[in-house]
C-alpha cells in the first residue's frame, strides 16, 4: 500500500515555557494527505492554520507528535538536515511572490535547481516545460518589475513545481492579487493538479479560493474540526464551503476560543 505524501499524527505545538502563560496552538491533529491530493486549510483567525502550515513545511517544530512527508520522520530530523530536505521535497507558494529583482523570471524559476547543482542543460529543459504550462514562456528573460502580478504569482508556482517536490505548500497564495489575477492562479494550480499530478496543500480564508480543492480540512482552536469533500461542481462546493464556515462561526462563537 501507497504512503500518504503528508501524515500528520497526534500533532501539538505550544508556545511559551512551563508554569507560564502557555498557548496551545495545535492540540492533537491528525490527518493525511494522499499522493495527487489538493487540500485546503481553512479557519477562523487564531485557530492555528497557519501554525499547521509552517510545522508541516519544517519552518516550525511540533511539541509532540509526528510529521512524515514522503515517508520521511521530519519531527526527528536535525536543521542541517531540515535544509536540504526542504530544498529538495517542499515546493512553496507565498502570497508576496517573494521573487528576486535582480534575476531574471527564468532564473527566478531555476533557482531550486541551481541550488541543488544540476546542470544547466537539464536546467533550461525543465524550466521550459513548467512555463509552457503556466503559459509564461514568453516573459522569461524579463525581471519581475516588468511584468504583471498575476505573471509574478504564477513564476512563483514555477519556481515551486520545477524541482518536483513531493507536495507545493501554498498560504494564502491569492491573497495579493485582483480577482482575475487569483481565479488564473488558480486555475494554474488545479491544472498542476488534475493533470500532471502535482500534491498541493493550501491555507486559505477565501471560500472560492477554496473551492479549487478537493478536500477542505477545517480548523477550530487548534483541532481538526471538520473534513469536507468536493462530490459535485466547483460552485455547490463553495456553497457548501460558505456555509460550513457560518456554521464553525456559530460555533465558535458558542464554544468560545
Amino acid at each position: 500500500m501507497k504512503k500518504p505524501v503528508v501524515h500528520v499524527k497526534n500533532v501539538e505545538k505550544i508556545y511559551g515555557k512551563k508554569r507560564e502563560n502557555q498557548t496551545h496552538a495545535l492540540k492533537g491533529l491528525s490527518f493525511s494527505i494522499q499522493d495527487g491530493e489538493f487540500v485546503g486549510i481553512m479557519g477562523p483567525s487564531g485557530s492555528g492554520k497557519t501554525t499547521l502550515l509552517n510545522v508541516i513545511s519544517t519552518l516550525d517544530k511540533a511539541t509532540n507528535g509526528t510529521v512524515e512527508i514522503n515517508g520521511t520522520d521530519i519531527t526527528i530530523m536535525k536543521q542541517s538536515e531540515l535544509a536540504d530536505f526542504r530544498s529538495q521535497k517542499l515546493g512553496f507558494i507565498f502570497q508576496d511572490f517573494n521573487l528576486l529583482e535582480n534575476l531574471t523570471i527564468y532564473e527566478n524559476i531555476s533557482l531550486p535547481l541551481s541550488l541543488q547543482g544540476v546542470s544547466s542543460g537539464k536546467i533550461g529543459s525543465k524550466v521550459e516545460k513548467v512555463a509552457g504550462m503556466l503559459g509564461i514562456s514568453a516573459i522569461l528573460a524579463k525581471y519581475p518589475a516588468e511584468v504583471s502580478g498575476g505573471q509574478k504569482q504564477r513564476t512563483a508556482a514555477a519556481r515551486a513545481i520545477v524541482h518536483e517536490p513531493a507536495i507545493i505548500l501554498a498560504d494564502e497564495p491569492t491573497g495579493a492579487l485582483d480577482s482575475k489575477n487569483a481565479s488564473s492562479l488558480l486555475h494554474s494550480m488545479a491544472y498542476l493538479n488534475e493533470k500532471q499530478g502535482v500534491s498541493i496543500l493550501m491555507v486559505t480564508h477565501d471560500s472560492f479560493c477554496a473551492s479549487y480543492c478537493r478536500r477542505i480540512l477545517l480548523i477550530r482552536d487548534g483541532e481538526l474540526y471538520k473534513e469536507i469533500y468536493r462530490n459535485g461542481t466547483r460552485e455547490a462546493f463553495y456553497k457548501e464551503i460558505l456555509e460550513e464556515l457560518a456554521n464553525l462561526g456559530t460555533q465558535t462563537a458558542q464554544g468560545g476560543s
